[in-house]
């Protein structure tokens, strides 16, 4: 039963607080260990990269791991008020649940405000860079990139850390979140093409049935808001290799789909079929379709633990 309200309060925490200030969110604390682990990365000989690469990457998943799991231990043998208190608190930086709609909607607005001319600078500080042609991102370029986010992240910001929670309990999911942020930090090409190579098989293989799983929910989700389910279905099955990530595409494409629209990540790749125009609109219908998806998510998590 201390399960249930561990969860239940983390969740009541996102729904109310949101996101920790910087300073004392656990995610930052993992970032800054990640980087003083990186200074000592060597800069030459891919193989010697790529042992350290998997060190860096297995130490850390360990550290959390351990860390939060003698924590609890030692809390839950204590006194089991403070243990649920303290699992509620360390569990919700593991996820992200109402930022991404705030964010969405956010972008909705400013958006509506500036009809005419680029978007506006705001912008990027809530979406990061948006892939534009050379006379600069078009409101359709930011629409797309705001759904593509929203989609992606339902997946590796609550769908996975909640999966990962269900089986191994809150070390899990804060293992789940040291994967995720590994991959981020240094899984990808360039400075880190032999460095991060491990790192980022290790998140391919940890979002590989939460990916699925999202795509599902929104095509549950899809049926409930009467979207289009059907689309959504068949957007997720063609679509998802269309992205070079064996996981990243099946929730866009889904939601894609739902939304009778095509997302486009210019010179990259394309999701669902232009069925309708990109509109503010669309972010509106996103925004409702992850909420529900989400939320449907958490009662089956809650009535997991439950039973």
């Amino acid at each position: 039963m201390e399960t249930v309200y561990i969860i239940v309060l983390a969740l009541a925490l996102d729904l109310v607080l949101g996101e920790y200030p910087a300073p004392l969110h656990p995610v930052v604390w993992l970032g800054k260990f990640i980087s003083l682990l990186d200074r000592f990365s060597p800069s030459r000989n891919p193989k010697i990269q790529f042992t350290y690469g998997a060190f860096l990457s297995i130490l850390t998943v360990s550290v959390t791991f351990t860390a939060v799991f003698f924590i609890l231990g030692y809390l839950k043998e204590f006194n089991t008020a403070l243990y649920v208190l303290a699992g509620g608190l360390i569990l919700k930086p593991a996820f992200c649940l109402r930022e991404q709609w705030v964010i969405a909607l956010k972008i909705k607005k400013l958006l509506e405000k500036n009809r005419s001319g680029a978007p506006p600078k705001e912008l990027e500080t809530l979406l990061g860079t948006v892939p534009h042609a050379e006379d600069g991102p078009s409101r359709e370029d930011v629409i797309s990139a705001s759904i593509r986010s929203i989609s992606e992240n339902a997946s590796d910001f609550f769908v996975a850390p909640l999966f990962y929670f269900i089986f191994l309990g809150v070390p899990g999911a804060f293992a789940y979140r040291a994967i995720n942020t590994l991959d981020s930090m240094i899984g990808y090409h360039g400075k880190y093409e032999y460095l991060g190579k491990f790192a980022a098989r290790l998140d391919d293989v940890a979002n590989f049935v939460p990916a699925r799983l999202t795509a599902l929910l929104f095509v549950i989700g899809a049926f409930i808001l009467h979207q289009n389910y059907k689309q959504a279905l068949r957007s997720a099955i063609s679509d998802h290799a269309n992205t070079t990530s064996p996981n990243a595409g099946w929730p866009m494409a889904a939601m894609a789909g739902a939304l009778d629209v095509s997302l486009e990540k210019s010179r990259c790749y394309t999701m669902g079929k232009s069925l309708r125009p990109l509109s503010t609109l669309c972010l509106t219908g996103a925004a409702r379709l992850y909420k529900t998806g989400m939320f449907i998510w958490a009662g089956i998590c809650i009535a997991i633990v439950w039973m």
